[in-house]
């Protein structure tokens, strides 16, 4: 093989290359870029403190625990960072970076949910024994195996007080899965009430 023959097979560059014009041209693009992500986190930043905002408002006029409706706020707002960030990744050329972060945050949000499945499905249960008109605090229950006055019903545990004095802290979802029977308030006999 020789110099002409090799010469002939790499590429051949153009002498008159205007390297002013192509720095204009490429700084222009990475300008646009990142105009374009700051834009996409101006309106990121708007929807997602406007749908935070109007989930609160929702959530004052229904009977949901505030915890409750913190937490659902948090975790609306958390997602939607993760949205707002992918987003500016993917408007700055970073399309697997984008991608690699979704997917990240979607397998750590399936470790920390399986994790924590009895913390989540106590929440659940709260939800469900606070929105229960039936069961509420001051009402005679059997639950769990104890009987007793319901004292508190939080997100996470429901505390119920015995005749004797006994305070029994129960999970919410040990409350859920068991059968709940609603008793008549406890009659006080005429001989006690007298002495």
């Amino acid at each position: 093989m020789d110099w002409n023959s090799l010469l002939k097979v790499l590429p051949q560059s153009p002498v008159d290359v205007d390297y002013l014009a192509v720095a204009k041209t490429q700084g222009l693009s990475i300008l646009h870029k990142i105009i374009m992500a700051a834009l996409v986190f101006g309106v990121g930043w708007l929807l997602i403190n406007n749908i935070k905002r109007v989930f609160l408002r929702i959530m004052a006029h229904g009977r949901l625990d505030k915890a409750l409706t913190n937490l659902i706020g948090s975790v609306l707002t958390f997602a939607g960072w993760v949205i707002v960030v992918a987003a500016i990744f993917k408007v700055l050329g970073f399309t697997e970076v984008s991608l690699a972060f979704s997917g990240s945050l979607a397998l750590v949000a399936m470790g920390l949910a399986s994790s924590a499945s009895s913390i989540v499905g106590d929440l659940f249960s709260g939800v469900s024994l606070i929105a229960d008109d039936d069961f509420q605090i001051g009402c005679r229950v059997t639950a769990a195996g104890v009987t007793g006055e319901v004292v508190s019903i939080d997100m996470r545990k429901t505390k119920i007080m015995d005749d004797k004095g006994n305070l029994y802290i129960i999970p919410n979802k040990a409350l859920d899965n068991s059968t709940l029977a609603i008793l008549a308030p406890k009659e006080v006999n005429k001989e006690d009430k007298g002495a």
